[in-house]
């Protein structure tokens, strides 16, 4: 702006101020609207009154001018502010979902608190609550790797968070808002899933899953195709049906075992994305109900999610197809570092099957916990947990006195919570007596107080007291030499004399009566996972310190007694997941925990029946017109595959052979409109094109 419009413009303010005193407030509104026009910021322009008190019939062109250049001035501002935003736009957007995810956690956790209250008044406790924001693998990658890894659209720069069709298509994706396992792109476009299985609710308050006549047929599709081994058929059979979960699993298993592990979670995530589509109406994750059961002969009722499945014995009961799905997703969500994630589904499959664990993500659970820092969690679950099935008196409830797992991964998570670097480890076993070993699990405190025992070293103390061969099979994957102590620890006493005095001594050891195969079996799973977290210094010392200590207080006899008491009561008690120890552990492998992946048995056994090649318990032998039968309706449903594949290729070959022939029409085209634009005739120059095939000698033919 020039000085002389800058002079007109403040002399007609002066002036408009001067009438402005004089005129009612109505016109004064009326000029702090043209205000806004001549100023870039409101805010500095206008003044307490209101602004500018301007009359129309003032205005001069040059005031006019000074607005035409100011808007000018305005326009550039909103240009560079435009382009900064556009700048800024994606670390606005993560800042913006991460402060939803935020807050949507936060009043998961707030909402779970809230019940947990309520529910410990009413004398019961839901620890296995489920909450939304968990099951979003991608958001937990966001958190963890700051970067944006949602699936974009082709030419986007943004995600579209949901599928919005109009016409015959509208409606078709409106079951996605239920989903909370999988959550489809836009690019995927799944429609719901036809010729699965079904869930339906029972009179009990649990479901069972069933066949369909569709799912019927298509499983014997399915078996004709796999009988034959050949990966390809397979792929023919799932491009035909392409929400087939068990069709699914099996080419999922193939392409990891092949290395494409990227290609493997994809086909694997369709499958989850099929087997939620399954769930009925009613099953609700994140809505508890009030279960009725026996404590003893007491009634009581206890709070659970809506989630509880019937199980069934038969390796072809569909539901193993859903829990083989599940369980192979858990693994590859903790195989992909989302170990967060990985610990929402264990808690769902344990919700859907206690107090079975056919799929034994008892041992899976506290790992995905410690992995991903979830400790408060963990000790709710290893402390509350109470299983929805009648449990006689003096039943051991706690999972930390039930498994040897959850009884050292209680005592990490009571060490790594705390925000203490170096704590006196003497000052801290002196607290510990011999009274707080010996206290039943009924009456122990589930909130330590400030001038009680050390918790950590009380809980750790107790998973040697209770399952001491553990700590012996840690130092030895760790490689700790036992002829040496741990730096810094107030025991002197190396590691080989602590292991040879009671209450650790092979001869002192009293095992559980019922399931001490299933222990010794989670405890090796548990060292090969879980050894790691006592490779520290300040780790090897915490655990030498207390080894010392409860060593120390055998030296009493008085004492030792009271200790062995004290095993002997536990090893006579039932546990109230003996079921799950007696029939889903008999069989377990720590190969389960390795990179090998390996599935339990009941998985595994549903996988082989419906592929023809595991153990199938055959009712009846089938004569041999049944057999020839049988044979016949394989060779014939392989036949049909195979022209199926043939069609699909055909039908290929003639759309390319189609688009190539269109390419070499517009090739020619172009070629004979560049000739006659050099002045060549038409009809001359087509038929040199013809017998050329080339503009080039067509160009040397003409001339």
């Amino acid at each position: 702006m020039s000085t002389k419009q800058s002079g007109k413009l403040q002399a007609l303010e002066q002036t408009d101020d001067n009438e402005a005193s004089s005129e009612e407030p109505k016109e004064s509104t009326k000029a702090c609207g043209f205000a806004a026009l001549i100023g870039s910021d409101t805010d500095e322009n206008c003044d307490d009154a209101g602004g500018y008190a301007c009359d129309n019939s003032a205005v001069k062109p040059e005031p006019a001018q000074a607005v035409e250049v100011s808007s000018k001035q305005r326009k550039a501002k909103k240009k560079k502010k435009k382009k900064r935003n556009s700048e800024n736009k994606q670390s606005d957007t993560d800042e913006g979902e991460e402060s939803v995810l935020e807050a949507a956690l936060a009043q998961a956790a707030q909402c779970r608190s809230a019940n947990s209250t309520h529910l410990a008044e009413e004398g019961s406790s839901c620890v296995l609550a489920l909450a939304k924001p968990f099951f979003n693998a991608d958001r937990e990658r966001r958190r963890l790797f700051k970067v944006k890894t949602t699936l974009l659209s082709p030419g986007t720069k943004e995600p579209r968070k949901g599928i919005k069709l109009r016409g015959i298509n509208e409606g078709r994706f409106l079951h996605y808002r239920r989903l909370f396992l999988v959550e489809p792109t836009p690019d995927d476009g799944w429609p719901r899933p036809d010729g699965c299985a079904k869930m339906v609710p029972d009179e009990s308050q649990c479901f069972r899953i069933e066949t369909t006549p569709e799912h019927s047929k298509v499983l014997l599709e399915f078996a004709a195709c796999s009988m034959l081994h050949d990966p390809q058929m397979i792929h023919n059979f799932l491009m035909e049906y392409p929400f087939c979960v068990e069709g699914l699993l099996v080419y999922s298993e193939i392409a990891r075992q092949s290395g494409e592990h990227q290609q493997a979670f994809q086909i694997l995530r369709r499958a989850v994305y099929a087997t939620e589509c399954g769930f009925d109406g009613a099953f609700s994750p994140f809505q508890e109900t009030q279960v009725p059961m026996l404590r003893g002969e007491a009634c009581c009722s206890i709070s659970w999610p809506r989630v509880r499945v019937q199980l069934a014995e038969d390796p072809s009961w569909p539901g193993w197809s859903w829990f083989t799905t599940l369980w192979g997703y858990m693994l590859a969500l903790a195989s992909q570092g989302l170990p967060r994630t990985a610990f929402e589904v264990c808690k769902l499959i344990l919700a859907m099957t206690l107090p079975n664990d056919p799929t034994h993500s008892l041992v899976h659970l506290d790992y995905f916990a410690l992995r991903a820092e979830e400790y408060d969690v963990l000790l709710e679950i290893s402390e509350k947990l109470n299983p929805p099935c009648p449990l006689p008196n003096n039943t051991i409830v706690r999972l930390d006195f039930c498994l040897p797992n959850f009884a050292y991964s209680a005592a990490l998570a009571h060490y790594l919570r705390r925000s203490i670097k170096d704590e006196d480890e003497a000052a801290a076993l002196s607290t510990i007596s011999v009274q707080d070993l010996t206290t039943p699990p009924q009456k122990m405190l589930l909130q330590p107080t400030e001038d009680g025992p050390s918790p950590p070293h009380l809980a750790l103390m107790r998973a040697m007291l209770l399952f001491p061969r553990t700590l012996r099979s840690i130092l030895e994957t760790l490689g700790i030499s036992l002829n040496a102590s741990a730096s810094g620890s107030p025991c002197k006493l190396s590691w080989s004399e602590l292991l040879d005095r009671s209450p650790l001594k092979g001869e002192t050891h009293i095992l559980h009566q019922q399931h001490f195969l299933a222990h010794a079996l989670v405890s090796d799973a548990f060292v090969q996972r879980c050894a790691t977290f006592f490779r520290s210094e300040k780790m090897l010392r915490w655990l030498h310190a207390c080894t010392g200590r409860l060593v120390q207080m055998c030296e009493s006899s008085l004492f030792e007694q009271e200790l062995m008491a004290v095993r002997r009561s536990w090893s006579e008690a039932p546990l109230a997941i003996a079921s799950a120890m007696a029939n889903d552990y008999k069989d377990f492998s720590a190969a389960e925990v390795g990179a090998e992946r390996k599935a339990p048995r009941v998985l595994e056994e549903a996988i082989n029946s419906l592929m023809g090649s595991g153990p199938v318990v055959v009712q009846e032998p089938e004569d041999e017109e049944a057999q020839l039968q049988r044979a016949l309706r394989a060779s014939q449903a392989a036949e049909d595959a195979q022209e199926r594949r043939r069609l699909i290729e055909e039908q290929d070959e003639e759309f390319r052979q189609s688009l190539a022939t269109d390419a070499a029409k517009h090739r020619i085209d172009d070629a004979l409109a560049q000739l006659e634009a050099m002045g060549f005739d038409k009809a001359a120059a087509e038929e040199a094109l013809h017998e050329t095939g080339d503009l080039e000698a067509a160009i040397e033919l003409l001339a």
